[in-house]
């Protein structure tokens, strides 16, 4: 009798698969009749669930992480990518000289900032070359002392080390006892967080009757959507010959990386006071720079 009734379950599957009201059922055993018997999933369920699924990632978004990554990167002299630097230094005010003379003219320059990042020695290199042209002022015009610095890039556990050597080279027009100063440099930046980072970049120039150290504070935080606020370029010359600072700057810097013409580029303003009322220096300047963003060799 069990025989017969199995049979007879078979047969009511097979008449109903045929008609078309259940699923196919070859690949069913031959003991789970309820199994074979259940409902295909219909093609408006099917696209019910398709339509749940995460959406494919967005363009728009992806191009605002990549500016945001590029401008976190260009803040930082540690990790920075390939670009070219145009940097219009506009001073507009003077201390006094020393007999009390006041300085009513403006002061204009251009430094040219090459960033090239490569590898020598197994690790990560950041050579930077500053050409600066003086147009006007009351000091000398024409091409100033050019700095290059390396820095090796050393990854450590709270964030990145920079550890290298600065050159600066005086023009052969200037009358100075010596044309060629140099000596160690080191930077070192850690994230705090995604959006804040915070560190130290020094250079020494030495060399005869040059005696000079630069601090330049690093704290860098990114608004969003390639916007970033940041110190910017300030550095304090320590005189080791005058046994003090020659230079005491304080500013911000608020820049934005975009496409221009689908080339990235980043724009950016740093107004800056100098704390340090040496004669004849400058006061208050204007830094507007120029960054075009180069590609990078991918691996």
């Amino acid at each position: 009798m069990r025989t017969v009734h199995t049979r007879l379950a078979r047969g009511i599957v097979f008449v109903a698969s045929a008609a078309g009201l259940m699923g196919p059922v070859a690949s069913a055993p031959a003991g789970d009749i309820t199994q074979a018997a259940r409902p295909a999933t219909s093609p408006s369920k099917a696209a019910a669930k398709a339509g749940s699924e995460e959406p494919a990632s967005d363009p728009a978004r992806s191009a605002e992480s990549e500016r945001d990554e590029l401008s976190r990167r260009a803040t930082d002299p540690t990790a920075s990518p390939p670009n070219f630097s145009f940097i219009n230094d506009f001073t507009l005010s003077y201390h006094d000289l020393a007999d009390g003379t006041r300085i009513g003219e403006n002061g204009s320059a251009l430094k040219f900032q090459p960033v090239v990042p490569f590898k020598a020695w197994g690790r990560p290199n950041i050579l930077r070359m500053t050409v600066p042209y003086q147009f006007s002022g009351p000091g000398p015009t024409g091409l100033g002392d050019v700095t290059i610095f390396d820095l090796v890039i050393l990854p450590q556990s709270w964030g990145r080390l920079g550890v290298g050597a600065v050159g600066s080279f005086v023009s052969g027009a200037k009358d100075v006892s010596g044309h060629m100063s140099g000596g160690p440099a080191i930077g070192a930046v850690a994230p705090v967080s995604k959006r804040l980072n915070l560190g130290l970049f020094n250079q020494n120039l030495f060399g005869n009757e040059v005696a000079i150290s630069q601090f330049q504070p690093i704290l860098a935080y990114q608004l969003g959507n390639g916007w970033s606020l940041s110190l910017g370029d300030l550095q304090w010359p320590y005189d080791w010959n005058r046994d003090r600072f020659v230079s005491m700057p304080i500013g911000f810097q608020i820049g934005k990386v975009l496409p221009v013409a689908k080339q990235p580029m980043r724009l950016a303003l740093n107004p800056q006071y100098d704390l340090k009322d040496l004669p004849g220096s400058s006061r208050f300047k204007m830094l507007f720079t120029v960054t075009l963003l180069l590609p990078e060799k991918r691996p």
